[in-house]
């Protein structure tokens, strides 16, 4: 495992955290651009633990098909699954002809992008411990 690598996929996860928090605080928050962040950061995490498995990983933001890399006894694969429902937060306000394509989530309150950001934290403190980053 290229732990440098690895590292700097995490760190590229810690600034879509960081976003996140600024998105969601404030007198005007933006929880559509935080959600936003949500998918890239669990896309950033998913892609730091394939390439400390030494899997390539492809771009896509189909996070699914990005766990779907992993071994089927990969020790954080089943941690990993409930993020593929992010996948269509990657598009799902950033365009405005998404709903054409695809049928879009509503529009998520601050209260549940704070859950994902929890939920998203907590499973970097699982892949960090797993892996053995210092």
């Amino acid at each position: 495992m290229d732990t440098d690598v690895v590292r700097t996929w995490i760190a590229v996860a810690d600034r879509d955290l960081a976003m996140i928090r600024k998105a969601i605080a404030g007198p005007d928050p933006e929880p559509a651009g935080a959600a936003f962040h949500c998918q890239q950061a669990a896309e950033k995490l998913i892609e730091a633990v394939l390439v400390a498995a030494g899997i390539h990983p492809p771009r896509s933001h189909d996070l699914r098909s990005l766990i779907d890399r992993l071994p089927a006894d990969h020790g954080l694969r089943e941690v990993l699954l409930p993020l593929q429902r992010f996948t269509a937060l990657a598009v799902a306000y950033r365009y405005p002809t998404a709903h054409l394509f695809d049928d879009p989530p509503d529009e998520p309150t601050v209260e549940e992008v704070a859950d994902w950001l929890v939920e998203i934290g907590t499973l970097r403190t699982d892949v960090i411990r797993f892996l053995g980053i210092p």
